[in-house]
C-alpha cells in the first residue's frame, strides 16, 4: 500500500513539471516502474525515494511543487493506495512516463539531469 502523500503527488508533478526530466530520468523511471509494478515490494515506498535521491534535481523541483501546492491549499487529503488498487497506479504512473519520454523523443528538450 502506498500512504506516503508525496508519491501520491508525484504523478501531478510529472504531467506539470515535464522539463525536469531529462529522456534518460524518465527511461531509468519507467525501467524501475516496470520492475516494481510485476512483483510491488514491502518497501516500495523507499525504492522510489531512493530514484529521488540519485536526482538532486528532480527532487528539489518536486519538494517545491509540493510545498507550493500545500500553499495554494489544493493539495486534498489523500487515502492510500490499498493493495487491489496498487496495480493500477503502477499502470498508469508507467502509461504517464512513456508518454512523457515519447515526448521528448520526439522534439521536446529536457533539462533534468542526475546530480
Amino acid at each position: 500500500m502506498i500512504d506516503d502523500s508525496l508519491l501520491l503527488l508525484f504523478p501531478e508533478f510529472l504531467d506539470t513539471k515535464p522539463e525536469v526530466f531529462s529522456i534518460e530520468d524518465l527511461q531509468d523511471l519507467d525501467q524501475t516502474l516496470a520492475l516494481l509494478q510485476s512483483n510491488p515490494p514491502e518497501n516500495l515506498e523507499e525504492i522510489i525515494r531512493k530514484w529521488f535521491k540519485e536526482r538532486l534535481t528532480i527532487r528539489d523541483e518536486f519538494r517545491k511543487f509540493e510545498k507550493q501546492r500545500k500553499e495554494l491549499g489544493k493539495v486534498p487529503p489523500t487515502e492510500p493506495i490499498q493493495p487491489d488498487r496498487l496495480f493500477n497506479w503502477f499502470q498508469e504512473l508507467r502509461q504517464q512516463v512513456k508518454d512523457k519520454l515519447n515526448s521528448k523523443r520526439n522534439g521536446e528538450q529536457g533539462t533534468g539531469n542526475r546530480e
